[in-house]
């Protein structure tokens, strides 16, 4: 199932995948993991949104350049929303209207999105209307899924149990596995990328929201 599951992430040309789950669950992780091993995705330009030091942060073979508006990333683009409710929170004002326009086109510009989300309920809900949408699910703190979109309760209760049973069955580290519930499977990660590491996973250690316009 795995296999069906890489094989329609590689061949998703636009759409948005978001990665849920709480804090320390290997979000990004599965992320720059599916942007480092997938070739049609590691051969795409990474366009990082209100993304700190992205030359130093990132090898030079995910392509990525940083963007501070949605209309400056380039065509064919994986776009990466690393916490999207920091910048797109729900109920959000004048960005939501850009958020919904720029959600609009990017299936004639064949934008590809991730984003890594804690809950849904913080997040602008224009990410999970109208295009394609994939979700990757990480393990979630019961208390978080009780203020979960109701839509999204189900599959988060039901990620918790399916990452439990594989981990040990397969006796692997939860952190590893992501439940997909379109496919009813699960993506087994086997390691971080080598150069994944602390840097990358506290990349917003020194976030201000001041900072961002």
């Amino acid at each position: 199932m795995s296999d069906d599951i890489l094989e329609y992430i590689s061949g998703m040309n636009h759409g948005v995948i978001p990665i849920l789950g709480s804090g320390k669950q290997f979000k990004s992780g599965t992320m720059y993991d599916l942007l480092s091993t997938l070739p049609s995705l590691r051969s795409r330009r990474k366009a990082f949104y209100k993304f700190p030091a992205v030359n130093e942060l990132f090898p030079s073979f995910l392509k990525g350049y940083p963007v501070d508006n949605l209309w400056d990333v380039e065509p064919d683009s994986v776009l990466v929303i690393e916490d999207a409710n920091r910048v797109f929170p729900s109920r959000s004002s004048s960005k939501s209207t850009d958020l919904q326009e720029f959600l609009g086109v990017i299936s004639h510009k064949d934008i590809l999105i991730f984003l890594t989300i804690q809950n849904t309920s913080n997040t602008d809900l224009a990410f999970f209307r109208d295009q394609d949408i994939l979700f990757l699910h990480k393990r979630m703190n019961p208390t978080a899924i009780q203020y979960e979109r109701e839509d999204f309760q189900f599959y988060c209760n039901l990620a918790n149990v399916v990452i439990e049973d594989h981990s040990l069955s397969m006796g692997v580290n939860p952190l590893m596995v992501t439940f997909v519930p379109r496919f009813a499977g699960v993506i087994i990660h086997e390691d971080p990328p080598e150069w994944y590491g602390y840097a990358q996973s506290h990349a917003l250690r020194d976030y201000d929201a001041r900072m961002v316009v």
